[in-house]
């Protein structure tokens, strides 16, 4: 393959294959001159590569960007910005058509494939690098296991035993399915490469402008939840200290991470499935070392099969559908996949896992604690002096770190949107070339005032339930739920049989009712 074939901006993996289908059936076989060390590299990188593209990707951008001296002395966040225009689909009547068209005046989206490829990994110059079957597994894995596992025992205390397996099941099932949904709908349009993409090949212009905002939105509401976790964290570990005092030390460990580069971030985000799988070993551990209850997996404490108060039920959708929100960054892993034939494998593998760890916390959790259980798991498990509090210890310092990992990564698109708007304003650029100090001074003085905004939203939402159920029910079933349902029936419609388009009718409607339901009890 030539080196200008592999450089087309959205070929479609399929074709960029360097390989026969016979050797994409042992893609996860070592080569025998590959070190441990060189494979660890692989797994970061690939992790770090769809980390990077999807958080640069799905974010509504400048057209113009910043020049590479700007770069320098504005922001580390610009450098994975190339400046191109992208052809967007549109489907009408008469079919598909192309048109370079922007998000706004001077607003569209920008496409990262080939400048991620210079950070994301130790090869920068092989942009034909995939992913293989193993590392998608692990890259979806990381992405759908998150601090929202923390609250799934609180989600079924909600619930009850029998409407939470319910709930848990609906999501499961509902998100699993819309996940490969998604690959079908990228298909439709072989220049597709993001979660934007899609929505803009089904709804044009419109859909775009739609998951950019949602997007950036939950990155913010998403920032707030790290903020309020590392605060809970702080306050578990040294008990008794003033909110106020502990919202001001987390912006003082948090707000630094906003000027690592990405690539950076990316990297330490792994700590996440590190600290997930260190605390199911926790939780496990202290219910079979305590013989009795609270907090024994030997005799059970107060739970219950039907909801104690029915009005909590709705708070559970959210809570537990938190926990299966990562379809916007599928794309990108279905992209990455050095076999995409191979996605819908990768994405029962992923669930099979996903669901395992989830319900095991879950029900661990509120087996151990039941009408006790906290808002986060770690709180509970903190308060019982008979188990080993070496290893909690432990285990709460690995989930406080998580924030500290993320932080930068989560917020780095909203940052990233200011940034480049202040660069394409005629004005602010006039303004800001009189003197040289006074870019860096306002882009600084920007990133260091969206932090603090960000804690005092996290200081007025104090609760990590409510949060993570607003996450759970206004964002992950429009993102995962709803949406690639609505992309799919506009794009294959014609194509669907009868029964196809009622069950899908139904799901949006069951999902728009959880979902609405969902964000009404959270914010009340």
């Amino acid at each position: 393959m030539s080196d200008k074939e592999m450089h087309i901006p959205n070929l479609h993996p399929s074709h960029r294959a360097t390989t026969s289908n016979s050797q994409d059936e042992y893609e996860d076989t070592p080569e025998l001159g590959s070190s441990f060390k060189s494979r660890i590299g692989s797994f970061v990188g690939s992790y770090s590569r769809a980390s990077l593209m999807h958080m640069a990707e799905n974010v509504v951008v400048s057209d113009g960007g910043m020049t590479d001296d700007e770069d320098d002395n504005a922001s580390v966040y610009s450098s994975y910005l190339p400046r191109y225009t992208q052809s967007i689909s549109r489907r009408n009547s008469e079919g598909t058509i192309h048109e370079r068209t922007p998000l706004f005046p001077s607003l569209q989206k920008v496409d990262t494939c080939g400048s991620v490829m210079t950070v994301a990994d130790n090869y920068p110059h092989e942009t034909h690098a995939k992913s293989s079957f193993t590392q998608s597994i692990f890259n979806s894995i990381n992405i759908l296991i998150g601090v929202g596992i923390l609250a799934l025992p609180l989600g079924f205390k909600c619930a009850g035993w029998a409407v939470g397996l319910f709930v848990f099941a609906f999501c499961f099932g509902l998100t699993n399915y819309t996940a490969k949904l998604l690959a079908k709908c990228l298909s439709a349009d072989p220049e597709s490469r993001t979660y934007g993409d899609m929505g803009a090949f089904a709804f044009g212009i419109r859909g775009r402008i739609f998951i950019s905002v949602l997007f950036l939105t939950e990155l913010i509401t998403c920032s707030v939840a790290l903020v309020v976790l590392l605060s809970d964290g702080i306050d578990s570990l040294f008990p008794g200290h003033d909110p106020i005092l502990i919202r001001v030390i987390s912006f003082f460990i948090l707000t630094p991470t906003l000027f690592i580069p990405v690539r950076h971030l990316s990297y330490t985000s792994l700590l996440g499935i590190l600290s997930v799988f260190s605390l199911l070993f926790v939780i496990i551990y202290d219910g079979l070392s305590k013989p009795t209850a609270p907090g024994s997996l030997h005799e059970m404490a107060d739970t219950s099969i039907l909801p104690q108060d029915w009005m909590t039920v709705p708070m559970s959708f959210g809570l537990i559908m938190a926990g299966f929100a990562g379809h916007a960054v599928f794309p990108t892993i279905y992209r990455d996949m050095k076999s995409p034939k191979r996605y819908n494998e990768m994405v029962n593998y992923t669930y099979l896992v996903t669901a395992f760890v989830y319900m095991t916390i879950a029900a661990c959790g509120y087996a151990m604690f039941g009408s006790s259980t906290m808002q986060e798991i770690t709180q509970n498990i903190v308060l019982v002096p008979e188990y080993n509090q070496m290893i909690n210890r432990l285990a709460v310092w690995l989930i406080a770190l998580n924030p500290i990992a993320k932080y930068g990564l989560t917020l780095n698109p909203v940052v990233l949107s200011w940034q480049i708007g202040l660069s394409n304003n005629q004005t602010i650029e006039n303004w800001f070339s009189r003197s040289s100090y006074r870019k860096p001074m306002v882009m600084t003085l920007g990133v260091i005032f969206t932090s603090a905004f960000i804690v005092l939203l996290a200081y007025l939402v104090p609760n990590f339930d409510q949060l993570m159920s607003l996450l759970g029910a206004l964002f992950s079933f429009i993102i995962s739920g709803i949406f690639p349902m609505m992309c799919h029936l506009r794009l294959f419609g014609h194509t669907l049989s009868r029964f196809e388009i009622v069950s899908t009718y139904i799901l949006i409607t069951i999902a728009a009712f959880m979902a609405i339901s969902g964000t009404l009890r959270s914010i009340i």
